[in-house]
């Protein structure tokens, strides 16, 4: 059986997904005022939030390049249209 491109693209997704709700909640509550922050913790996020673009930097490009595919494609067909 082959590699599914599809199937492991789908996994980071939802990967992403999940990160990308556990960061909210985790600002959500900070902006509840229960705890503060100092300057090593704010480091420390953006770290590893540039880790995690460069780890995901190959899947976020082939999105985003779909997306502005899709974008160019309607937009070309609207104005086609009129």
């Amino acid at each position: 059986m082959g590699f599914n491109k599809s199937v492991y693209n789908w996994r980071y997704f939802i990967v992403s997904i999940i990160f990308y709700l556990k960061v909210k909640a985790f600002f959500d509550k900070l902006i509840k005022g229960e705890s503060g922050m100092g300057t090593i913790e704010v480091i420390i996020i953006i770290a590893v939030l540039v880790a995690l673009a460069l780890v995901f930097r190959n899947f976020i490009m082939d999105m985003a390049g779909m997306i502005f595919d899709k974008i160019k494609a309607k937009t070309d067909a609207t104005i086609n249209s009129l």
